[in-house]
């Protein structure tokens, strides 16, 4: 299957999971998973939530942030790839001065 995130429309999420700002994403989402395309602005962030049934995959295509997952803090940035398991809890935050680029791969169990 080709998913061509090209076709796909770009869908705002304002404060999404009680965070700061608008992120914008393009999705497509099955039983299984969900691959995503996120645009995450300067100043802007992904509030803390628990993965109950998923684990989560970033690849960083561009910019810079951090995440904290089970309370610990990590810096990331372009190239780089950040994972949360099943059962973790997690914040992504835009920490740098461009849009931070996520391409995002979700495993639902």
């Amino acid at each position: 299957m080709v998913i061509n995130f090209n076709e796909l429309s770009e869908i705002p999420l304002q404060h999404m999971n009680n965070g700061e700002g608008t992120i914008f994403a393009k999705m497509m989402m099955s039983p299984e998973s969900k691959i995503m395309y996120r645009r995450i602005p300067p100043e802007c962030s992904i509030g803390r939530h628990v993965l109950f049934n998923s684990s989560e995959t970033n690849f960083i295509i561009s910019g810079e942030g951090k995440q904290i997952c089970d309370g610990v803090e990590e810096y990331f940035s372009k190239g780089m790839c950040i994972y949360c398991p099943k059962d973790s809890s997690h914040s992504i935050t835009n920490t740098g001065n461009q849009d931070l680029i996520l391409f995002t791969v979700t495993k639902e169990f």
